[in-house]
């Protein structure tokens, strides 16, 4: 394959419904390849999938099918190395002929009766030559000690520039190459105007002008973008690299996207549906609050009327039961009891800080963290901090959480549990694992969660550093 194809492509860093009576038929020569079988590809956000496959038939191969692809942009895979073409298709030409040779498929390939695709790859091979030139240039400035030559030398560099940006806008203004337009808009990048004030407030100022501009005229209503290589990249800088890693931050980003996007169109539902699956399962503390955010003002709400009614309702009942974990809300109280039968509430317990500890006797990493949860307690127990250690076993097995505490040599902490599950503290607290743990404050505001045994000093220095600053 050729490489600085592949790096102009990085530089340029569900469907529609069918239309009765259209169908594609795209056929293929490759000049040295001997394989019987050739795959067709699309992306969709980061992954890709297999639309067609077509075989060896006098010499080429054709996909065909009855009706549109989805516009956006496909690959032509060969096996089994999975090489492959990428190629432009819109809804107005699903019929046009690829040929080139197996040795280098994207340096030799050609298009008859795809104009789209052809000022595709001549704008990439015109792409190409600016960037050796600028490479060049860039190479003879830097060696340069006379000034008046490295201005002459940047002034070439200026024209380069200004040739891409013509040869841009001469794809822009034609409604034909929308779809190409529409990648070279994923890929450009905001420009920063020059600001005034001191360094720190120059880069201030240019950050939020970068981030408030990232989606200048990127048409996210066009259903073609979520099949465009650079589209979940785009989104995922945003959320990652422009947003500061919070739950209300995240949250108020997301917002921002959706809002400009209709909630018919595709990354609508592409955004909606990756990010509710990636902060259901995010392994990073606090991040739920993402998820319960989503599920009350989306889902909830009716404004994802893909959803499956069933799932729907569990998604609703699971974001109810988070809700109150959420850190900086106030702990659920609840009202344990000692082995002799003397009620303790969370809420009463009087402690700087109070790590509530969750545990089972029958569970083997419970086992394994206990002795750092004792050497925890050992270093902070004169510190203001008080360990509420609750056994999550009820009725007949209830028994064998203190025979638990006494192996574990648990004996110095407050140590519960609920028979009769009075409290539906397993229910409250959403215990479908053990162990589990929550840190709060002395007014019961929950600090952090759901961190290993092992990690408790280390963070209760943290919160400990942050409360004295």
């Amino acid at each position: 394959m050729n490489y600085s194809k592949l790096l102009i492509f990085s530089i340029l860093t569900l469907g529609l419904y069918p239309l009765i009576g259209q169908s594609y038929d795209i056929k293929v020569k490759i000049k040295g390849y001997t394989n019987d079988t050739l795959l067709l590809g699309y992306y969709y956000g980061d992954k890709t999938y297999i639309k067609d496959t077509a075989f060896l038939n006098a010499g080429e191969y054709n996909f065909k099918g009855d009706t549109l692809l989805e516009g956006g942009m496909y690959l032509v895979v060969v096996k089994p190395a999975h090489d492959f073409i990428q190629i432009l298709v819109d809804e107005q030409n699903q019929k046009f002929q690829i040929e080139s040779e197996f040795q280098d498929l994207n340096g030799k390939v050609r298009f008859k009766g795809s104009k789209l695709n052809q000022e595709f790859y001549s704008y990439l091979d015109f792409l190409e030559g600016q960037r050796l030139q600028g490479d060049s240039l860039n190479k003879a400035f830097s060696q340069e000690a006379d000034s008046m030559k490295k201005e002459q030398i940047r002034y070439k560099l200026d024209q380069i520039d200004k040739e891409v940006k013509s040869r841009q806008n001469k794809i822009f203004q034609n409604p034909n190459f929308s779809l190409i337009r529409l990648l070279l808009k994923l890929g450009t990048e905001p420009e920063i105007p020059e600001f005034e004030g001191t360094e720190e407030e120059r880069k201030e100022k240019a950050f939020y002008h970068y981030r408030s501009h990232f989606f200048d005229d990127i048409d996210l209503n066009d259903d073609r973008i979520v099949r465009l290589p650079l589209f979940h990249g785009k989104i995922d800088r945003f959320l990652n690299k422009l947003t500061s890693q919070v739950p209300d931050s995240i949250n108020e980003s997301l917002d921002y996207i959706l809002a400009r996007t209709k909630s018919e169109s595709q990354a609508y539902k592409y955004i909606l549906s990756t990010q509710l699956t990636h902060f259901a399962n995010s392994k990073y503390v606090g991040m739920d609050g993402v998820y319960v955010h989503l599920v009350e003002k989306y889902y909830g709400a009716g404004k994802a009327p893909w959803i499956d009614k069933e799932v729907q309702a569990k998604m609703i009942a699971d974001a109810k039961t988070l809700k109150p974990l959420l850190i900086d809300k106030i702990a659920p109280d609840i009202t344990v009891y000692k082995k002799d039968g003397t009620p303790v509430s969370l809420h009463s317990i009087s402690a700087e800080y109070v790590v509530l500890f969750i545990w089972a006797p029958d569970c083997g990493h419970c086992k394994s963290s206990m002795p750092y949860v004792l050497k925890f307690y050992e270093e902070f127990k004169n510190k203001g901090v008080e360990i509420l250690a609750v056994c999550s076993k009820i009725g007949e097995d209830e028994k064998t959480c203190w025979d638990a505490v006494e192996s574990l040599k648990m004996g110095e902490l407050l140590n519960t549990s609920d028979p009769q599950h009075r409290s539906k503290f397993r229910l409250v607290y959403d215990v479908k694992t053990t162990p589990q743990v929550y840190i709060m404050d002395k007014n019961k505001k929950i600090l952090t969660k759901k961190i290993g045994a092992e990690q408790l000093s280390d963070v209760m220095k943290k919160i400990m550093e942050l409360e004295t600053n």
